[in-house]
C-alpha cells in the first residue's frame, strides 16, 4: 500500500489529524475537571460534541460534493489551529465551562466537513480491489493513533507542562496533517462545477437521502445500522456502571475494558480485507451484532471478569471486521458523484445515534438496574440481528437485479 504516495500522504494526514484531535479532546476534558464542573459538565460536553452531527451532517456532504476535497480537508485542518488561537485568547479573559462547550461543538462541525472528503477521496487514489486493505490500514491507524495520544497528553499534563505548549504541538500536528493533504495530486472535484453551480444546498441533500432511497441494500443497510448502533454507540455506559457497580472499581478503571475492546478492533481491522472478499457482507452485520448480544448476556450472568475480557475483544474482532466491510462497501458501490453525502449521511447515524443512546442507556440503567439492563440489552441486540438476517438483500445486489428477486 506505502507504494503508492498518495494513500501514504492521506494516510499520514490521517494518523496526524486523530492523533491531535484526541490530544485536545483530553486536553479539554480536563479543563473541564479543573473547574470543578461535575458529571453534569461533563454529560453536557458529551452532548456537545455530538450534537453537531444530528444538524450539519447532511448539509456537510452536500457542501463537500461542490469543493475540491483536497481543498476542503486542508481547509478544516488550518481553521483547527485557528479556533486554538481564539481558544487561547479567549481564556485570558474568561475561563468558563460555556466556552469549552461552544469550543467543542464548533471544532466537531468543522470534522464533519473533513470525515466525508477524507472519505471520497480514497477510492480515487487507491484501485478497487485495495480499498479493503486501505481501510483497515486507516482504523489500524486511528485505534493506535488515539492510544498513543492519550499517553502522551497524559504525560504532559502530569509533567505539568505548560497548556500553551501543549496545544501549539496539537496546531503544528493539524498543520502537519495539511501539508501531507497537499502532496496529493491531482486535485480531484467530486462534482463538474458547471453543472452544479446552480444548485442550493437543500436541493442536493434531498438527491442525497432520495439515491439511498432508491436502492434497498442501501437504506435498509442503514437502517439495521442505525438500530444496532443506537446502542453499540453508547454501551459504554453500561460498562462503565457494570465497573464501579457490580465490580466495585473506580471510573479510572476502565481502561481495563477499553484496551481489550480496541486489541479486537485492531485484530478485526487486520483481518477485514480478507473476509471482505469471502464472506456476504450482511452476515458479518449479523455476526458483529449477535456477538455482542451474547457478550452482553455474559456480564448480565455476572460471568468471571477474565472471561468476560475475552468476550469484548471477540467483539472488537467483530466490530473492527464490521467497520471495514461497511466503509469498503460505501467506497466501492455508491456513485462516486453521491459518495460524500452518503457518507454524511452514515456520519450522521454513526455519531448522531450515540445521543440518545446514552439518554436511553442511562434512563434505564437508573430505573432498572446495571443487571436488568444489560438484559434489556442483549435482547434488543438479539432482535436486531434477526431483522437484520430477514430484511437486508444480498449487499452485491444492485436495484434492477433486487427487483427481479423480488418478483
Amino acid at each position: 500500500m506505502f507504494n503508492n504516495r498518495s494513500f501514504t500522504f492521506l494516510f499520514l494526514s490521517r494518523f496526524f489529524s486523530v492523533f491531535a484531535d484526541a490530544m485536545l479532546f483530553v486536553l479539554l476534558l480536563t479543563q473541564l475537571n479543573s473547574l470543578n464542573v461535575g458529571s453534569l459538565g461533563l454529560s453536557i460536553f458529551y452532548v456537545s460534541s455530538t450534537l453537531p452531527a444530528l444538524f450539519f451532517s447532511l448539509p456537510a456532504g452536500a457542501f463537500v460534493e461542490k469543493r475540491t476535497l483536497q481543498t476542503v480537508m486542508v481547509v478544516t485542518n488550518v481553521f483547527r489551529v485557528l479556533l486554538i488561537i481564539v481558544l487561547f485568547v479567549t481564556q485570558f479573559f474568561v475561563l468558563s465551562p460555556i466556552i469549552l462547550y461552544v469550543f467543542i461543538f464548533i471544532l466537531v462541525t468543522n470534522n464533519l466537513f473533513y470525515i466525508p472528503a477524507n472519505s471520497a477521496l480514497l477510492p480515487k487514489i487507491v484501485n478497487e480491489e485495495k480499498i479493503a486493505t486501505a481501510n483497515s490500514y486507516i482504523q489500524i491507524t486511528m485505534m493506535l493513533a488515539k492510544l498513543g495520544s492519550y499517553g502522551v497528553v497524559g504525560y504532559l499534563i502530569n509533567q505539568n507542562v505548560n497548556k500553551l505548549l501543549v496545544l501549539c504541538a496539537i496546531s503544528v500536528l493539524y498543520l502537519t496533517s495539511a501539508l501531507f493533504i497537499m502532496f496529493i495530486k491531482p486535485y480531484y472535484r467530486k462534482q463538474n462545477q458547471d453543472t452544479i453551480k446552480n444548485q442550493r444546498i437543500m436541493i442536493d441533500i434531498k438527491a442525497g437521502i432520495e439515491y439511498i432511497r432508491s436502492n434497498p441494500a442501501y437504506y435498509r443497510l442503514f437502517m439495521v445500522f442505525g438500530l444496532s448502533w443506537v446502542v453499540g454507540s453508547s454501551i459504554d455506559i453500561f460498562l462503565l456502571s457494570y465497573l464501579t457497580n457490580i465490580l466495585n472499581k473506580g471510573p479510572e478503571d476502565l481502561y481495563i475494558i477499553t484496551t481489550f475492546s480496541l486489541i479486537g478492533i485492531t485484530i478485526g481491522s487486520m483481518l477485514a480485507p480478507h473476509i471482505y472478499k469471502i464472506i456476504e457482507k450482511k452476515y458479518v452485520i449479523f455476526t458483529t451484532t449477535f456477538s455482542f448480544s451474547i457478550i452482553i448476556f455474559m456480564f448480565a450472568l455476572k460471568f468471571p471478569l477474565p472471561v468476560l475480557l475475552i468476550g469484548l475483544c471477540i467483539g472488537g474482532i467483530t466490530q473492527g471486521i464490521f467497520l471495514i466491510t461497511i466503509n469498503t462497501f460505501l467506497q466501492t458501490n455508491i456513485s462516486k458523484g453521491y459518495l460524500a453525502r452518503v457518507y454524511s449521511f452514515y456520519t450522521l447515524i454513526y455519531t448522531g445515534s450515540s445521543l440518545p443512546g446514552y439518554l436511553l442507556i442511562g434512563f434505564v440503567i437508573d430505573y432498572m438496574g446495571v443487571i436488568m439492563t444489560g438484559i434489556i440489552i442483549s435482547s434488543y441486540l438479539i432482535v436486531v440481528s434477526l431483522i437484520t438476517l430477514i430484511i437486508l438483500p444480498k449487499a452485491n445486489t444492485t436495484q434492477e437485479q433486487y427487483e427481479e428477486v423480488r418478483v
